[in-house]
């Protein structure tokens, strides 16, 4: 399944018509600490797209800071977390999450000039509920609950 046609999963659509994520136990890892945290990534990312969607540019450019601290502080967790249970795929895994904090710091330079786009937070919901969905699943069986 495309990360697209996955995320579309958990799209609902608000009366402005702007679409909002919503966590379903679909997305969890059965760790209430990361669980918490990925419920905290969907609301950031909610933020950031109505803010988008309201043209509320300041805003978007905030959230999107906002974002970014907060993934690089859950991906430390994460991170932590897997290392405690020897998870084979940990540097695979960290792997990614190194690519997208250095595309989260590209995305946050745009939004500073004031170019935050519906393309930038289309991409930043499907990469993270793929990854939430697909790279977070392979530890699931490893973590200690």
């Amino acid at each position: 399944m495309r990360r697209g046609q996955l995320v579309a999963r958990f799209l609902t659509r608000k009366p402005d018509n702007a679409a909002a994520m919503e966590w379903t136990d679909a997305l969890a890892t059965g760790h209430s600490a990361i669980d918490a945290q990925h419920r905290e990534l969907l609301r950031c990312l909610n933020e950031l797209e109505t803010a988008t969607a309201e043209q509320r540019t300041l805003l978007a450019v905030y959230s999107i800071t906002r974002l970014k601290h907060y993934v690089r502080d859950h991906f430390a967790t994460e991170e932590a977390v897997m290392l405690e249970c020897d998870f084979p795929k940990l540097k695979e895994h960290i792997l990614e999450h190194e690519n997208f904090r250095a595309k989260m710091l590209d995305l946050q330079s745009k939004s500073i000039h004031l170019d935050v786009s519906t393309e930038m937070v289309e991409f930043l919901r499907n990469w993270l509920v793929g990854h939430i969905c697909s790279s977070d699943r392979e530890y699931v069986p490893y973590i200690k609950k």
